[in-house]
């Protein structure tokens, strides 16, 4: 099926704001910016992600820690792990 031009859907019409984004094309400048801090990674060391449980109550504290501290839940995690196992 060929690519339809749908013009300015946004224009006059203040229902539709942003539909313009569905329908364009990204452009190719953020593809390789990607692919360049992709490959940065995978030269120093690979990545992974990881799903952590934890009770309700160490999270919340964790996010007053984090709020305190001005650094995110997750790296105040990897520290903690860090430290305790000398990583």
């Amino acid at each position: 099926m060929a690519k339809k031009d749908l013009g300015n859907l946004e224009e006059n019409n203040k229902n539709m704001t942003g539909v313009g984004a569905l329908f364009s094309v990204p452009p190719k400048a953020d593809n390789t910016a990607k692919r360049k801090n992709e490959a940065d990674l995978e030269e120093e060391e690979e990545i992974t992600g990881y799903p952590l449980r934890m009770k309700k109550g160490w999270l919340k504290q964790l996010k007053i820690m984090s709020a305190n501290s001005g650094t995110s839940v997750k790296d105040l995690i990897l520290n903690a792990v860090a430290d305790k196992y000398k990583l």
